[in-house]
């Protein structure tokens, strides 16, 4: 009976894999309209912390955190250590952001051009111009996404800056859990004023996703409203 429960539980954690998924669809917003894509991901050091903030969330993050303790002892040696640190790592806010994206870009259309930009003291792009979403390229991203720690502060007005500097951008996904610390510019009204001036001729698309509370909601908001986008506040 042991064994089936823990086969139970080991099925449900492996199929849900976002691994394995495809999405035509970004936090609710839909990506197959846009051709020329930039995902800016905030991996500052908050994003490690759980994404739960209220109290019906920290229960489902405790209860979740010890049952995938419970079936990693119970499988024990490697394995065991790999099921616990998979299923602690996905209640993250960095785990939540990569179960999102990850099954949107392998959903990207083969027509689609993508790159992605992850910023906290520093900022990194995987690719300084935009690839076609081929499944070598796709599968590249997934294993850069799924391998990204934490840690560092938010430097949103250089990753903003970066994805400006790439030619031929549609849309502009910005997600980060926080407001901008770290970086040439840390004033929310003067990175939305830059934004404004990098953005009188190009009229890009940017989308806002916001986690979790400690997220500058107005600034996010702003940022989205002001360049015809959509703002998403998790």
């Amino acid at each position: 009976m042991k064994k089936i429960f823990l086969f139970s539980i080991l099925t449900i954690l492996f199929s849900s894999c976002y691994m394995t998924k495809k999405s035509d669809v970004y936090y609710g917003i839909d990506t197959s309209k846009s051709k020329h894509v930039v995902f800016l991901v905030d991996i500052s050091g908050s994003m490690e912390g759980k994404a739960e903030t209220d109290l019906q969330g920290n229960i489902i993050a405790a209860a979740g955190s010890k049952a995938s303790n419970v079936v990693g002892d119970a499988v024990g040696g490697p394995l065991g250590n790999v099921i616990k640190k998979q299923a602690n790592n996905q209640l993250t806010k960095l785990g939540k952001a990569k179960k999102e994206l990850i099954p949107t870009i392998k959903g990207l259309s083969e027509d689609t051009y993508f790159t992605i930009i992850i910023f906290e003291n520093d900022v990194k792009t995987l690719k300084k111009e935009l690839m076609q979403a081929t499944s070598a390229n796709k599968g590249i991203a997934t294993v850069y996404l799924d391998r990204l720690s934490s840690g560092g502060g938010t430097n949103i007005y250089e990753s903003l800056e970066n994805a400006f500097q790439i030619t031929n951008i549609e849309t502009i996904f910005l997600l980060s859990d926080g407001t901008p610390t770290a970086g040439k510019v840390t004033s929310p009204n003067e990175i939305l004023e830059a934004v404004t001036k990098w953005n009188s001729l190009n009229k890009i698309t940017i989308h806002t996703i916001g986690l979790g509370e400690d997220c500058d909601k107005e600034f996010m908001r702003k940022l989205a409203e002001q360049n015809s986008g959509k703002f998403i506040d998790k």
